[in-house]
């Protein structure tokens, strides 16, 4: 076999006397038709899609039954959240009733030992009539003075 540097001075050597027009001594190393790009290929390839994108019908359908049934799930959790809601919030306002009939009965109780001759009764007549009634004027008077002493 040649070396490098004898096949290198031969390729030279046979481009040079192309140039000049001669015929080449020795057969060429490469022929012209090795460095043609090769014949288009017909395009009868279509691409694929990547294995890693591809969903057969039967995972299809899995993945769509799981899906569903997670939306099934998380439906059923916020209509729980909704009701327990609803459940505090009708246990406060049943809480907020029970307080109000206590306030009431003990309004009723204050306005029926009430003397509207005293300083107090002066002042609870006066107190009382922005009110539509003095029940209501006692009720809104004694939750006051409750809060204030807590």
């Amino acid at each position: 076999m040649e070396s490098i540097d004898d096949l290198l001075a031969q390729v030279k050597a046979e481009y040079q006397e192309q140039d000049q027009g001669k015929q080449p001594k020795k057969p060429p190393l490469f022929q012209k038709e090795e460095f043609k790009s090769p014949p288009p290929v017909p395009a009868t390839y279509r691409s694929q899609p990547s294995p890693q994108n591809w969903v057969s019908p039967a995972e299809q359908s899995l993945l769509a039954q799981v899906k569903a049934e997670l939306e099934e799930k998380e439906r059923a959790e916020e209509l729980k959240r909704q009701q327990q809601l609803r459940e505090e919030q009708l246990k406060a306002e049943q809480r907020r009733q029970k307080q109000r009939e206590a306030l009431t009965q003990e309004a009723t109780e204050w306005l029926k030992n009430l003397n509207p001759r005293t300083e107090e009764g002066l002042w609870f007549e006066e107190f009382a009539y922005s009110y539509s009634s003095k029940l209501e004027a006692a009720i809104d008077y004694l939750q006051a003075l409750r809060e204030t002493h807590r």
